[in-house]
């Protein structure tokens, strides 16, 4: 199996040595032209190919330099994956979700799914809808909603779930998530909740209670993503970064959905030369022949370009071909042997190798 990432420009001739069977393009809307233009390249080099576009509006990932893309820039990889290995279903909302999902899953017996899902719909319940049929292998990144948010072989979609399965016993799956964050101090029960809205904890309003324990919460600290909190879920542990707050209400807003009975913690943040070292350490035993990086767009706010240095690192100790986008929540496992969870404000590596 040949894979291959790059940067395609306007103006790049594609000279590849193997007919890719599948695409993945990570591009930003600000240039659809020059999406619709690679993808009719895309085409003559194979009328049949599979094409996944995933809108990253705020920034795409590469292991080519310069790490994070212009708007001018699509972020590629490429795979001459055999089709019989694979296939691409679009789900239309979470309501088709049980019959259709799982119904694809049977196709493979060992089955791993890359999805794309709309930042609209509550992922978590996707996820625990998996956790109940015994499947963990499934990874992605959530992209902001809008005109054009995903594209699927020259159609554009503002929100439907992309899927792509897998076949594990041809070519296998398995995440690493990293942030950086520690959770300190009281845990605090969400008392009342509504879909990513909390509005109480330990039956106080919410907003009044953590401001209470850690200072006001500034709208400059919310766009820096300064303060992402610990959420415990099904006895998984997983950051919630903060979309809003609204004072009239004492309400908490997450990029997330948290649920009445879960608990959540404050963070405090290490340093980027912690988090470096920690991800050298993560990676020196990993095996793979690519790799999808789907990086938080809050990890950006927070760390600037700063974060383009934990790309470089995954380039120069992996030396493999790899693409991914800035998502609004990163799907993946904690560690390659444990259950997928919905992150915030996480870097998750979801490593591809196939089986020899």
């Amino acid at each position: 199996m040949n894979i291959k990432s790059f940067i395609y420009t306007k103006q790049m001739k594609l000279e590849l040595d193997f007919i890719p069977t599948l695409a993945f393009l990570f591009f930003n809307t600000k240039k659809i032209t020059l999406l619709e233009n690679l993808y009719q390249k895309l085409l003559r080099l194979n009328p049949h190919i599979e094409v996944i576009g995933i809108n990253g509006s705020n920034g795409n990932i590469n292991g080519s330099i310069p790490f994070i893309t212009k708007s001018n820039q699509i972020s590629v990889i490429l795979f001459d994956l055999d089709k019989k290995y694979f296939f691409v279903d679009i789900l239309n909302t979470c309501k088709n979700f049980n019959s259709n999902f799982f119904k694809n899953t049977t196709k493979y017996k060992n089955s791993a799914v890359l999805i794309f899902p709309p930042f609209k719909y509550d992922i978590n319940y996707f996820l625990d809808k998996i956790e109940g049929n015994i499947m963990k292998d499934i990874y992605g990144g959530v992209y902001k909603n809008g005109e054009y948010g995903a594209f699927y072989n020259g159609k554009f979609f503002k929100d439907k779930i992309i899927t792509i399965y897998f076949n594990q016993d041809i070519i296998q799956f398995y995440s690493l998530a990293i942030h950086g964050f520690k959770p300190i101090g009281l845990k605090f029960k969400v008392t009342k909740a509504k879909d990513n809205k909390i509005y109480e904890l330990n039956g106080e309003p919410a907003l009044e209670i953590i401001e209470n324990y850690m200072g006001n919460i500034k709208q400059e600290n919310i766009n820096k993503f300064l303060h992402p909190f610990c959420v415990y879920h099904n006895k998984y542990e997983s950051l919630a970064s903060i979309q809003k707050i609204d004072r009239k209400e004492n309400s908490i807003s997450f990029f997330k959905y948290i649920y009445e009975n879960e608990y959540i913690r404050i963070t405090i943040p290490s340093n980027q030369f912690s988090i470096m070292n920690f991800l050298e350490e993560q990676l020196k035993n990993i095996e793979c022949d690519a790799l999808f990086m789907f990086s938080c767009v809050g990890r950006f706010a927070y760390y600037g370009e700063l974060v383009e240095f934990e790309i470089s690192k995954v380039r120069d100790i992996l030396q493999k071909p790899f693409a991914g986008f800035l998502t609004y929540g990163e799907i993946g496992s904690n560690n390659i042997n444990s259950k997928s969870i919905l992150q915030n404000q996480t870097m998750n590596l979801v490593f591809v190798k196939a089986k020899r």
